[in-house]
């Protein structure tokens, strides 16, 4: 388990919007990390099994939000969504699939459909927290 953190120090860590990112797929979670970095999350993960995305929310580590891909390496991601509602978690629902929640399992999280990117993660985890925007880094002055 990776945390990054965007201000590069421990001072804001308190203040920093904590994020779990599930997503089995290497490149495409290496690639949010680094964009939901820059947008201002803190990112705990990404977690590319369930195992590793269960052992995680079960540690007790403090968590804003998760991003959870629906079917992770051919298996469905129910039980770390349902893990996740039991302790109070809201979570976005990514998945490239047309079918995902017969079952009514992800009925209250917000469904992304891949593919996604890191804008409109981060705006739906605003949305779905109700709060504003996180801490961001601050910009480098520009050469002109």
């Amino acid at each position: 388990m990776t945390e990054t953190n965007p201000a590069g120090d421990e001072s804001d860590t308190e203040n920093e919007r904590k994020v779990l990112l599930v997503e089995d797929e290497e490149l495409v979670a290496l690639a949010l990390v680094e964009e939901l970095t820059r947008l201002g999350w803190s990112v705990v993960g990404p977690a590319t099994s369930l195992e590793d995305a269960t052992d995680i929310v079960k540690s007790g580590v403090h968590l804003d939000a998760a991003i959870l891909d629906v079917n992770l390496r051919g298996r469905w991601s129910h039980g770390v969504a349902e893990e996740l509602t039991r302790r109070g978690i809201p979570f976005i629902a990514c998945t490239g699939y047309e079918m995902v929640d017969p079952d009514g399992r992800f009925a209250e999280a917000p469904l992304i459909v891949k593919p996604i990117t890191a804008d409109r993660i981060s705006a739906t985890l605003v949305e779905l927290l109700g709060r504003t925007e996180p801490n961001q880094p601050p910009m480098e002055p520009s050469a002109g």
